[in-house]
């Protein structure tokens, strides 16, 4: 029996999961046990998994959210399994993943969980030159600094280990819907060992445009503002304040940039992104509103226009 069980979550996964069965049981060295949780699909997903056989183990369930379906598949987990992946069914491992990942964490007991970089590619699996994991975050996060920032740990880049999985109590089941449950568990994780970060990027990661991931992720960050402000305290306040402006800041600056283009749909999505991860600011609700009268009544209310289609003063200040 493999030491190790690929959790695989899957709704409607009909386009990308037989390519993310393959890669892990396609894997170097040992081979993992595979389980499948189909959360409900009503598409041809429960037929792509029926014709594996024995291959994967397949649990099945109503429709639950990815939280729930990875804990259904870590308790359909085989005694002998130490260790858990949880792979989203749009991601693929590389051959030597889950032998490069385990060897860091069978090296020091005291770990919890292993990470490593990935490629980003988009939905035609074109690799994107995107760089993931900056110099900044190339390494394993302290429990502070958790608390600080957001950090770029993926669900799929990660190999944890199984008792500090059923420690931690598993993924947080109020997250239906998928986003921020996974940022969440971190925290969880890091509070039962110590992470090590692996370099290699071993995992190809599917990556949607941000603002649509963002717009769709919104209930769960709220979700996860309320868990960790309780779990921590002032530092779990401290770090959904933080991470708020930096949000809303960054989603106003490319609402302001898309203005400048003369992209009003992709300035009113931004400018939505902005109200939905902050507390309610007159000032982004104005610049969203404006998002649907004429470019002429936008450029008149944004005072004067310098050659090239800039404001004046800097974009920053696009609109007061």
């Amino acid at each position: 029996m493999s030491r190790v069980s690929v959790i695989i979550p899957v709704r409607n996964g009909v386009a990308t999961i037989r390519r993310t069965i393959d890669s892990a049981l396609g894997q170097e060295g040992e081979r993992p046990e595979v389980i499948v949780v189909d959360d409900g699909s009503t598409d041809a997903t429960p037929r792509i998994l029926g014709s594996y056989g024995g291959q994967i183990k397949v649990v099945r369930q109503r429709n639950r959210g990815p939280s729930a379906a990875r804990n259904a598949g870590a308790a359909a987990a085989s005694l002998e399994s130490g260790y858990f992946t949880f792979l989203d069914a749009d991601d693929v491992l590389l051959p030597a993943m889950l032998k490069t990942m385990t060897a860091e964490l069978d090296a020091a007991r005291t770990l919890s969980l292993a990470f490593c970089d990935i490629v980003p590619v988009d939905d035609y699996d074109h690799e994107l030159d995107v760089k993931f994991i900056d110099e900044c975050s190339a390494h394993a996060p302290s429990m502070e600094e958790l608390l600080t920032r957001w950090w770029p740990i993926l669900t799929s880049a990660a190999v944890m280990r199984r008792s500090a999985f059923e420690r931690a109590g598993g993924f947080d089941e109020s997250f239906t819907r998928p986003g921020f449950e996974d940022p969440y568990m971190w925290l969880v994780m890091r509070e039962q060992g110590d992470f090590a970060y692996v370099p290699q990027r071993l995992v190809r990661y599917r990556t949607t445009p941000p603002m649509e991931r963002m717009l769709k992720y919104a209930k769960g960050y709220r979700i996860f503002g309320r868990l960790v402000s309780e779990r921590y305290g002032a530092a779990g306040q401290r770090l959904i304040r933080e991470s708020s402006n930096a949000f809303v800041s960054a989603w106003g600056y490319a609402g302001l940039v898309a203005l400048r283009d003369g992209d009003k749909l992709r300035a009113r999505q931004a400018f939505a992104c902005a109200m939905r991860y902050g507390p309610f600011q007159l000032r982004a609700a104005s610049r969203w509103l404006r998002t649907f009268l004429p470019m002429t009544m936008v450029r008149a209310l944004s005072g004067r226009i310098v050659r090239g289609g800039r404001t004046k003063p800097e974009l920053e200040n696009y609109f007061r």
